[in-house]
C-alpha cells in the first residue's frame, strides 16, 4: 500500500503547486455494538468494537472540481494486528450546491440516501467502507426531495473470488410535512474463474416504496409505511424466482437529541436463501429472515452534534422481538468530521 500511496501523494502535492486550492480532511468513527441475542432465532449474539479512520487530500479546481487520495485504516480493538484493515481511497469529486458525482473508491458517508435495514443495516455502514464504483445524488435547493444511484463493484472474479456488483438507487419527493418515493437495491452474484459444481449465479433484489408524515411543534413525530418485495434466483437450482414480501411501518417522536422509535415489520421471510449464501448475499439485518410474520424492532436513543457538527455522538439501546423472544442491543459510536480547504493567493 505504501508503495502506491506515497507516490500519489506526491504526485498531488506536485499538482497542488500549480493549482489553487489544497483540500485537506479526515474521518473518524470508534463504535461499540453489544448484541445480547440468545433468545432470538434470527440473530447471532456477539460484540463488535473497533475503530475507522481515513485521512484524505486532495485538490480541487474550478470550484467544484475535486481529486482525491486516502485510506481507509479499520481496526477491532483486542486484534494482535496493528492494524485490522487498510484499504486505498481514490477519487474524483463533483459538488454543486445540488448534484454531486463520485467516481472511483470513495467513503460511504457520500450516501444521502434513507434505506431500511431490509437493504443493509448499521453493521454494513461501518464494515462496508470504502465504496467502489460510481455514486451519483441530487438535492433539492428548494425542498427536501432528493435522488441517488449507486454502482458498487464488491467483488472482482479471480480463481477464488466470485464476481459481486451491487446497485442501489433511492429517490424521495418531499415537501416538509409528506414525502414519498422508494428504494431499489439489486444485487448480481456470480462464479469463479474456477467453476465448482456447487457455484451459482444467483439475483438478489429488493424494492421499497414508501409513503411517510412528519409533524413539528415541541416534540418531532415521523410516520412512514412501506412496502417491501424482494426477488431472488439461483440459476443453479433452476428452480424460478422466489418472491417473499412484507410491510413495513415506522414510527418516531424526538425531542432534545432523544428519539423514540418504533419498526413493525409483518410479512414472509426476505431471506429465503441465507442458509446457503450467507452474509454475501444479504448485507441486511438477519431478523427479516424471520419465519413466524413479524419483527418488531424498538429503539431509544441520543443524537446530538457538538463543536459546529465535527463531533457527533450516537447512544442508543434497542430491543428486538422477532416472534420468538426478546434480544437487545446496545449501541455507542463517537464520529468525527473534518475538512480544511487552503486557497492559494493569487
Amino acid at each position: 500500500m505504501k508503495k502506491i500511496f506515497l507516490p500519489l501523494l506526491a504526485l498531488l502535492w506536485a499538482l497542488s503547486l500549480e493549482a489553487q486550492e489544497l483540500v485537506v480532511g479526515a474521518q473518524f468513527e470508534t463504535r461499540f455494538d453489544n448484541r445480547e441475542y440468545s433468545g432470538n432465532d434470527f440473530g447471532e449474539s456477539m460484540t463488535l468494537f473497533g475503530m475507522g479512520f481515513s485521512p484524505e487530500v486532495g485538490i480541487q479546481w474550478a470550484e467544484h472540481n475535486r481529486l482525491m487520495v486516502g485510506a481507509n485504516l479499520m481496526h477491532e480493538f483486542g486484534d494482535e494486528k496493528s492494524l485490522s484493515d487498510a484499504a486505498l481511497m481514490v477519487y474524483y469529486q463533483f459538488k454543486s450546491p445540488s448534484v454531486q458525482v463520485n467516481a472511483g473508491i470513495f467513503p460511504r458517508s457520500k450516501m444521502i440516501g434513507e434505506y431500511s435495514e431490509a437493504i443493509f443495516d448499521d453493521k454494513t455502514t461501518f464494515y462496508h467502507d470504502p465504496l467502489q464504483g460510481i455514486l451519483f445524488n441530487y438535492c433539492s435547493t428548494s425542498s427536501q426531495s432528493y435522488a441517488e444511484f449507486l454502482i458498487d463493484w464488491e467483488g472482482l472474479r479471480t480463481e477464488t473470488q466470485r464476481e459481486k456488483f451491487r446497485i442501489l438507487m433511492d429517490g424521495r419527493w418531499d415537501d416538509g410535512r409528506f414525502w414519498a418515493g422508494g428504494s431499489l437495491m439489486m444485487l448480481h452474484y456470480a462464479k469463479t474463474l474456477n467453476e465448482a459444481a456447487d457455484e451459482g449465479v444467483v439475483d438478489n433484489l429488493l424494492v421499497n416504496p414508501y409513503v411517510g408524515v412528519r409533524f413539528g411543534g415541541n416534540y418531532r413525530v415521523s410516520l412512514r409505511l412501506g412496502y417491501l418485495q424482494a426477488l431472488q434466483r439461483d440459476r443453479r437450482t433452476e428452480a424460478g424466482w422466489l418472491t417473499p414480501k412484507g410491510g413495513e411501518f415506522y414510527a418516531s417522536i424526538s425531542r432534545w437529541g432523544l428519539t423514540l422509535d418504533n419498526r413493525l415489520y409483518v410479512g414472509e421471510n426476505l431471506q429465503p436463501l441465507f442458509s446457503i449464501y450467507g452474509a454475501d448475499l444479504f448485507e441486511a439485518s438477519t431478523f427479516y429472515g424471520v419465519t413466524g410474520n413479524i419483527y418488531n424492532r424498538t429503539s431509544i436513543g441520543y443524537s446530538r452534534a457538538f463543536f459546529k457538527d465535527t463531533l457527533q455522538v450516537d447512544a442508543s439501546l434497542v430491543a428486538h422481538y422477532d416472534g420468538v423472544g426478546v434480544g437487545l442491543q446496545q449501541v455507542l459510536k463517537i464520529g468525527v468530521s473534518l475538512e480544511k480547504l487552503f486557497s492559494k493567493k493569487k
